[in-house]
């Protein structure tokens, strides 16, 4: 692991560890137990979508819900980091946990899903906010909270993914990412996992 400079100066910083299926339930339950509403939506469309925290927290309710008030299954968004759109999936557990916020808040198409009391009324979460959250979401099932961060989410089901197909590709579109290359560096696959899949997909 390298160290960088920046806020980051003096710490060793390397990738941060996707969930487990077994992790991502414990998160479920705890969430669900202590009613945090906004919490479980937020980590469930982490989940499904994917998204980079800044693309996430920008979400409104335009962007999940038709003009008909009816939950979408997927929808196109234009990436910040790069411009790029991408079109996304929402399961139907996030849909749920979604439509839970919505009416637990009171909220119409032109807000945004994911507020935060620190933030001035009508903006957005934080990206620090949505940092912070899932370092205290990890605490709930005793994780330490140094392995985990906001890209553990956006990593969790690609890891899923590939475990299961074996197909980078289709990971690689639905991340948005530009290469291949950066796909695989990005979910830490390791030389054994390469030469484990070459042996599965012999020509």
């Amino acid at each position: 692991m390298a160290k960088r400079g920046g806020q980051n100066k003096g710490k060793v910083v390397g990738a941060k560890r996707a969930f487990t299926e077994a992790q991502i339930q414990g998160l479920r339950l705890a969430l669900t137990t202590k009613g945090m509403v906004r919490d479980l939506a937020l980590f469930e469309t982490a989940l499904s979508t994917m998204l980079r925290s800044g693309d996430l927290v920008r979400l409104k309710v335009s962007d999940v819900r038709d003009s008909l008030g009816q939950m979408k299954r997927s929808f196109t968004i234009r990436m910040e980091k790069t411009s790029k759109p991408v079109e996304v999936t929402i399961s139907e557990t996030a849909r749920e946990a979604i439509e839970a916020l919505i009416a637990h808040n009171g909220i119409d198409d032109q807000h945004y899903l994911f507020t935060a009391p620190t933030r001035p009324k009508g903006e957005h979460m934080a990206s620090v906010t949505y940092r912070k959250l899932v370092k205290d979401w990890c605490r709930l099932i005793h994780l330490d909270p140094a392995q985990y961060s906001t890209h553990s989410l956006r990593r969790t089901r690609p890891s899923i993914i590939y475990r299961r197909t074996g197909n980078l590709r289709s990971i690689q579109l639905l991340l948005g990412h530009s290469n291949i290359g950066m796909t695989q560096r990005y979910l830490g696959i390791e030389e054994e996992d390469a030469l484990d899949l070459a042996r599965q997909h012999e020509v």
